[in-house]
Order: C-alpha cells, then structure tokens, then sequence
C-alpha cells in the first residue's frame, strides 16, 4: 500500500513578471507529495492555479528538484532511490511561463523534514555535461530575473585514473557590465566539499609530490592534505588571473578523495539583483573551473551563457552586448542568441525565425555560430533530411529550420520539456559607418503553419563616452573702439560623438597683453573774474594722463550642443567670466601762474592784463589700476568642420555684463578627441 509523505521543501516561486507590481494577496503556496514506488519515491509538485496571460501560448510550470543526496531532476514528476535511508532536504523550485499572478518578488518558502527510504541503492549522481570530455559542466535552472533566485548546478568529474584533491572556482558579475548581477546566497554541499576561507593559509610544498601533499601539517597540527594551500598549475593560474580580470565576484570550494570516474554535484543559489533590470535581454555569463592539486588530472573550464530577462517567456532574442563603447564599436562583432519553445499539442516540423536588424548592422557578414535542432547547412542542391536555411532580405534574417523534429510541450509522448526548446545563435558585425543611436533587433518565430510568435527587442546602447577637447582662440568687443581683445585657449569637455543633442562644458583663460591707454589732455583755463587784487595771479592747469592695462581670465562657459551633421554643429549657452585687470594711470600736471594787474584802456576802460614771465611747474604721479569684475553673457554657437570629433573652427557671439550689456564675439579653433 502507498503512503503520501510530505517531504522537506523548499519552493522558488517564479512569476512571469515579479517586479512589475506588488499585490496585497497572500503569496502563493506551494507542496510536494511522495509515493513509495518501486523501491524509491515519486515525487509529485502540487503548483498554485496559473493565470493565462492574453494572447500567450497555454501557461504552464517547469520544474527543478533537487533530492538533497547530491542528485537533481528537472522532470515534472520525477522518480528517486536514495542509497542510504536517513533524513533528507529536498527543494523543488518551479517556474511559470505565460503566467499573469502579480505576486511579490520574494518567494515564500517552506521547510517540512521527513524521512525517505530506499530498497534499490541508485548509482552515482548523474552531471550536467553535455560532451564527452568535460571535467566541470554549469546549468542553471532558469534564465536570470531581477530579484528572484537562481539555482545553479556545478558538476564535476574525474577522467584520470589517479585520486585527487583540488578546487573548484565560480565567477560571476561580469566588469564589463555597470553593476553587479547577483548576490551569492549559499551553498549546497553533499561531499565534504568546503569554502576556501575555512581553510587555513599553509604553505604549500615548494615542488608538488603527494607525499609531501599528504605530510604537511595543518593549522590543528595533525597532517590532512585537503587544508593545504596548494598552487594551481601555470596554465590554471593564468586562466583564474583571466578571470579575475573579467569578473568582479568569485567563490572557491575545496574538495578532497575524488575518485577516478567519480562524478559529483555542487549546488549553489544565486540572488538576481535589482539593478539587473537595466541589462534586460544581455547575455551574461558564469565561469566555472576545475583545478586539480594533481598535475597528472586535466584542469578545465565552463563558461556558461544565459540571458537576462524580464519574464520567463521561453521565446526570446538577446545580444552579447547592450553597452558599447562607441570607440571601438566600428566593424565590431555582436552574437545573437534566439531562443523558442514549441508548446503546441505536436511536433514542429518547420520553424522559421525572422530577425529584423538595424542599419547599423552588416547583413553580408552574417556567421551562424550553433543551433538547435542541430542539422546541416542547407545545400544546393537540396540534400535529403533536415537542414537550416539562411538568407538576407529586406526584412532582415531569415533563419529558416526544415524537415526536423522539435516536440511539443502538450505532447503526449513528450517528458521532457527541455527537448520542446531550440535556438539559433549567430554572430554579425556591425557597419563601419554607425550612428551613435541605440539599435534594435526582434524576432518573430513561425512553428510549421501557426501564428508568428513575436520576441522581445534586443537592444544596444552606445555609453556615453567622454570626449575631452582642446581649444584655442581670440575674443574682441565689435561696438568698442577702446578695449583691446584678448587671447584665450582652454579645455572642453563633452560626450563622445554625439548624435543628439548633448551638453558641453568649457574652462578657458584668456590673457590681454599689456596694452598702452590712449593719451588724455585734461586743461583747466585760469578765470579771470577770479582776480581781485591791483596785482594779482590767475592759475591755469593742464593735465596729462597715460598709462596700460593688462589683464588675466577665467571664464566657465556651459552650453547645449546639437550636431547637424558631420561638419556642422549649433549651440546656445551662457558663461561666468572672471576679469582680473592691472595697470597704471601715469598724470603729469602742468600748472601755469602768470602775474596781472589792473591796467586803464585808450578809452578809459579798466581791466586785468597780464604782465611779466609766467611761472610754470610740473608735477608727475603714477597711480596703480587694479579691478576685478564677475562677467555673465549669453551666447550662440556655430562650428564647421570635424563637428563629431576631430578638428573645427567654433564662432561664438552674445552679450556680456560689465556694468552694461555689451556685445562680444570669439573666433576659436577647436579640436575633440
């Protein structure tokens, strides 16, 4: 008689979109029930009723187990013997496609222990390796969402015939991307496997030899060759300093006794952060290596590609990368990845994929890198069995599957859901002639005779970019007759090669040479209604003024930038100026005394009249000039030439505050790098 067993568990809740919205409902709730059958138990997941999204294909749940023995299952209902009977932790996290719940970002979870039997010991745990000679193998249980956990299996294997220790290294959160993708939540061990910082920091063997390996003390003083820090080999090394470069995030295991043709499996959970909303549909990657103390066991590695997406729609496009650095973006290769799903009620015969691509991209240089269904080339003439076309149209790609075999989720005969999913990955380049616009591509997937299923939009963006410039030029007053222009050059500061309308910041400093005032004669006439005595003296003076200026600017300007084209470019901006000015005013005066007295006319008329030598005295003094004024202006930009980057010529004019406003010009030549 069969008995249901309510087994530890732990549920990952996956929503199509868990961030989108928040709902005040209870979150979902989900179990799992065993049946004893055959000498092992059959697990059964009891999910929360889907809700169908409109329009999508028929909702439905994949599922992931993991049996807590170190063996994991990705069948709906799978089937289990344990070789030792005991108290197991099983965790089953499911994944809804086409769902439309709105639930919480945070899974609930829930853990129930029970004990599980077996009567037929299973063999070893089964890897997750897809070729023959792999010694690490890395899948994940669903591609990354912002803010849910992803569950990642690392399997590893011994293909020597000598026992060994050695590490295991995971690298996440790749450096090329702005921020960090995951946080590192735990591990899941089953075979004494340990993290590097629990071990002590021995010096390892100056020359590797398993004796001296096996004798080295440990921090406890016993002799236990898994605490000794042992040095990768060289070409191991280089591969880990690689890495170290490429990822910000590594984790490190010990493990110890792996037998020859023994195989293990190392489960950890990965937090999707979320700042991974920004990198939607960018194909990430993790990086796993194996590194055995034994020289004579092969090291080797597995980098893993999945893409970051918003929902777990299993129809979907992505690019290797949505940032480019617009330097290097010319003639620079990008890989696609398309991913489909046949969820009909029967096997796809033909699938065609039809990628729209910007003019950004170069069609003639189209390389299809891997695929599934993996078939040929299509050849002319036409082979007997399936193959995969490939053709350049108006449209854009066309990938076009023919004569293959690619089930349906609702299948009958169907199991296995991952035999139900294809791909098509393709690597093309772009133009060298390119736009710093973002660009996009989108794919519209067609199973035998249905209705297109349409994909999201992979996009790439171009990063700003700095683009420092240098400059140098003249700036005069036209209306002014009296001031001196001045010579200024300076620094600019803006983003690199813009198609759109971008600000740009400026530091100049000017300089006016020392420069002569123009000469001033003041006079001062004597009065001679002043003269009151029979002899008296009128006093007349003359003043001379002379003298230079010179002075020194700061000036700040920030304007608004819209490049027209390749070689002409507008502006509007405003500027604080700083004006320090120095000099001197030389005054040399001449003062004039002549003697007068009261004279008579022929015809009896009084008045002064001068008589004698005039005495005459000249004093000279030098007066320092020193002024400091804040200038602001206004202005409008036009430059011609190398507008995007390279060598132009700017002509600035608007009007500045000195008390007034008063109209000024710049003449400049420009260069941006």
């Amino acid at each position: 008689m069969t008995k249901d067993k309510l087994f530890a568990v732990l549920f990952c809740w996956a929503v199509a979109s868990p961030l989108l919205a928040q709902d005040t409902l209870p979150a979902p709730v989900a179990q799992f029930t065993t049946t004893v059958e055959r000498g092992g138990l059959r697990f059964q997941p009891q999910y929360p009723p889907l809700v169908q999204v409109a329009g999508a294909p028929q909702a439905f749940y994949t599922s992931y187990w993991e049996f807590g023995d170190g063996h994991y299952s990705f069948e709906e209902s799978p089937w289990h013997a344990y070789a030792q009977s005991g108290e197991y932790e099983v965790i089953l996290c499911g994944t809804a496609h086409y769902d439309d719940n709105k639930k919480p970002p945070k899974p609930p979870k829930k853990k129930v222990t029970a004990t599980a039997y077996t009567s037929a010991p299973p063999t070893g745990p089964m890897g997750v390796f897809t070729a023959a000679e792999q010694s690490i193998a890395l899948r994940t249980n669903r591609q990354p969402v912002a803010g849910q956990e992803l569950f990642c299996i690392i399997s590893y294997r011994n293909r020597s015939t000598y026992t060994t220790g050695g590490r295991l290294h995971l690298f996440f959160n790749e450096r090329k991307f702005p921020t960090s993708h995951f946080q590192f939540l735990e591990a899941r061990t089953h075979y004494g496997e340990v993290s590097e910082a629990a071990y002590s920091a021995a010096d390892a063997p100056a020359e590797f030899t398993w004796e001296a390996w096996a004798a080295a003390p440990n921090s406890s003083g016993g002799n236990a060759a898994a605490v000794v820090s042992v040095s990768p080999p060289p070409q191991v090394d280089e591969l880990l300093q690689k890495a170290r470069k490429d990822y910000r995030s590594e984790q490190i295991w010990r493990f110890a006794e792996l037998r020859p043709g023994e195989t293990r499996n190392l489960f950890i959970t990965l937090q999707g952060t979320p700042t991974m909303l920004r990198d939607t549909n960018a194909l990430i990657h993790l990086l796993g290596v194996f590194a055995p103390f034994d020289p004579a066991v092969p090291a080797d590695s597995f980098l893993l590609e999945i893409e970051i997406v918003n929902s777990h729609d299993p129809n979907s496009i992505a690019v290797s990368n949505n940032r480019l650095n617009f330097r290097r973006a010319r003639n620079r290769d990008l890989e696609y990845r398309v991913r489909f799903q046949n969820t009909g009620e029967g096997p796809a015969k033909r699938i065609e994929i039809t990628v729209s691509s910007p003019k950004s991209l170069n069609l003639r240089r189209l390389e299809p890198l891997d695929w599934y269904p993996r078939c040929p080339i299509c050849t002319e003439p036409p082979q007997p069995g399936g193959c995969l076309d490939t053709t350049v149209t108006d449209a854009g790609l066309v990938f076009t599957f023919q004569n293959i075999y690619l089930p349906g989720t609702r299948q009958k005969d169907c199991s296995d859901k991952d035999s139900t999913k294809g791909f098509i990955r393709y690597r093309i380049h772009t133009e060298r002639r390119l736009a710093k616009l973002p660009f996009s591509s989108q794919a519209s997937i067609v199973f035998d005779k249905n209705e297109p299923v349409v994909t999201n939009f992979a996009t790439t963006r171009f990063k700003p970019g700095i683009s420092p410039g240098v400059k140098v030029g003249y700036g005069f007053h036209p209306d002014s007759i009296s001031q001196t222009g001045y010579y200024f050059a300076g620094l600019s500061l803006s983003p690199y090669r813009s198609w759109r309308t971008y600000p740009q910041v400026e530091l100049l400093t000017g300089i006016q040479s020392r420069t002569k005032l123009p000469d001033r004669v003041i006079t001062i006439p004597g009065d001679t209604s002043t003269l009151k005595n029979d002899i008296d003296t009128l006093v007349s003076q003359r003043f001379f003024r002379s003298g230079y200026r010179q002075a020194f600017s700061l000036e700040l300007p920030v304007l608004i930038r819209r490049n027209l084209n390749d070689f002409l470019g507008i502006g509007l901006g405003g500027s604080l100026m700083l004006w320090m000015s120095k000099g001197e005013d030389e005054v040399i005066a001449t003062t004039i005394r002549q003697p007068y007295r009261w004279a008579v006319g022929p015809a009896g008329t009084a008045f002064y009249a001068p008589f004698g030598v005039p005495i005459i005295s000249e004093t000279r003094t030098t007066e320092p000039y020193r002024e400091t004024r804040l200038q602001p202006s206004l202005f409008g930009d036009v430059t011609l030439g190398s507008v995007r980057s390279g060598p132009h010529v700017s002509l600035r004019a608007g009007w500045r505050y000195s008390g007034e406003w008063t109209l000024f010009a710049q003449v400049a030549a420009h260069i941006t790098f």
